[in-house]
Parts: C-alpha cells; structure tokens; sequence
C-alpha cells in the first residue's frame, strides 16, 4: 500500500529570475504603504508592480524554470501585494472604502475556505491550475481602479470596481462549483 507523498515547495525552484521578480513585487507590496507617499509614487510603485506580475511569468516560461513552488509564490505574492497596495489607495482617499471591498469580492469568498484548502493540499490533493476569464478579468479591473483612483476619474473608479466585483463573485462560483464537483466526484 502507498501513501500520498504531500506535495512539498522547494526553495530551490524559486532561486532564478522569474523568483527574484516575484520577490521583488512581494517587497514592494509589502512596503507600498511607505512608498506611496503621494498618488505619483503610488501610482509609479503599482505599474511597478503590475509589470513584474507579467514578467515573471514569462522569464519562468522562456529560461523553463517554471515551478510549483514558484506558482504557489507568485499567486500568494499576487494576494499580498493586491490587498496592501488597494487599502493603501484607499486610506489615501483616492478609492472609496466600498469599492475598495468590491475589489475583493473573490476573496471574501474563498477566505473561509483556506483551511479546506491547506488540508487538501496537505494530503495531496492538489487541483489543477485552471485560471477563469472572470478572474483574470477581475484582476484587471482591480488593477484598473486603482490606477484611476489615483488618477482622480472617480466615476470610472466606480464603475471598474462594481464591475470587479460582479465578476470576482462570478469567478469565486465557478471555482467553488469546479472544486466541489471534483470532491464529490472521488
């Protein structure tokens, strides 16, 4: 009888370019709330690092050091430096408080679902990475209101976010109803 070996993250794998980006944008979001010190910078600081979440996944591809440790990275990277750069913005004044909650309509979903997760991942079970349009079309938008939030164009502003977030609710369901007709389907 074999046991299921829990999928395991080696450092290793992330210890090249593609790695060095994600960890850039990981200290940049992690240091936006003292980099942002007016909307220039702020607005500077976030195409930063909206350019280093394309660029490592094309170094990944193009010198072939894609990894699993390096997507489970850049997709926790991509949660951290999401959240601190849009409460940032809206501490600054520049994105109302609820369109700041719009922007994560997705991830007050999945949140309570973390442990379910680790606990699946933890026994080996790990589902295959299958990205949906809504999502990726959230995360635009989310990086859209940001942009025009700094820019001042507050109507845009409002209409990216309400459109982030019907389309990271849409996007929360289609993961949750994927994930759960695979459990139930072992």
């Amino acid at each position: 009888m074999s046991t299921i070996q829990p999928p395991k993250l080696y450092w290793k794998e992330i210890w090249n370019w593609a790695g060095a980006v994600t960890f850039l944008r990981l200290c940049i979001g992690v240091l936006y709330p003292i980099l942002a010190v007016d909307w220039f910078s702020a607005l500077c600081w976030l195409l930063i690092g909206a350019v280093s979440d394309s660029l490592d996944g094309c170094l990944a591809r193009r010198f072939n050091t894609v990894s699993h440790t390096g997507g489970f990275m850049d997709g926790w990277v991509d949660k951290i430096f999401g959240i601190n750069v849009a409460w940032t913005i809206v501490l600054m004044g520049n994105v109302e408080w609820w369109m700041g909650w719009l922007l994560f309509t997705r991830e007050w979903i999945q949140i309570p679902l973390v442990p379910y997760y680790v606990h699946r991942y933890m026994n080996g079970k790990i589902p295959k990475n299958r990205p949906f349009w809504a999502g990726k079309a959230a995360s635009f938008l989310l990086f859209t209101t940001l942009v025009v939030g700094l820019l001042g164009w507050s109507v845009t502003a409002a209409v990216t976010s309400i459109s982030a977030g019907i389309l990271g609710l849409w996007s929360a369901l289609i993961y949750l109803e994927r994930e759960f007709r695979i459990v139930f389907s072992e």
